[in-house]
């Protein structure tokens, strides 16, 4: 298991969930700094990617999966991202169907 992996992701959902939870629905500041987050966090994760490839369970564990997933899933202003994650990474079948529902709706296609 590539635990450095595993941890950088840990870390950005710290970030991610955190603003998230405390974000009100609307357009407050902490929602304009989720969209920056999120940016940030599609830079970094195209890093892990390159650096390490497309993650696996065995690469950084189920729990580590499920981390990496919601970043994925956040990262829609690039959809070509979200498919190649698809594609590539072994996300449990809820995850992969939300995923997908994501990727069609972000296409302007029904779920």
């Amino acid at each position: 298991m590539n635990k450095v992996y595993r941890d950088k992701i840990t870390e950005m959902v710290q970030v991610d969930q955190g603003l998230r939870l405390s974000a009100k629905p609307g357009r407050g500041p902490l929602n304009y700094l989720i969209y920056a987050i999120d940016a940030v966090h599609l830079f970094r994760l195209l890093e892990l990617v390159e650096a390490y490839g497309y993650p696996t369970r065995r690469l950084i564990g189920g729990e580590g999966m499920e981390k990496f997933w919601i970043l994925v899933q956040h990262q829609d202003m690039d959809l070509a991202f979200q498919k190649r994650c698809l594609r590539h990474c072994d996300f449990a079948l809820p995850e992969k169907a939300h995923l997908t529902d994501r990727i069609l709706i972000g296409e302007g296609k029904p779920q």
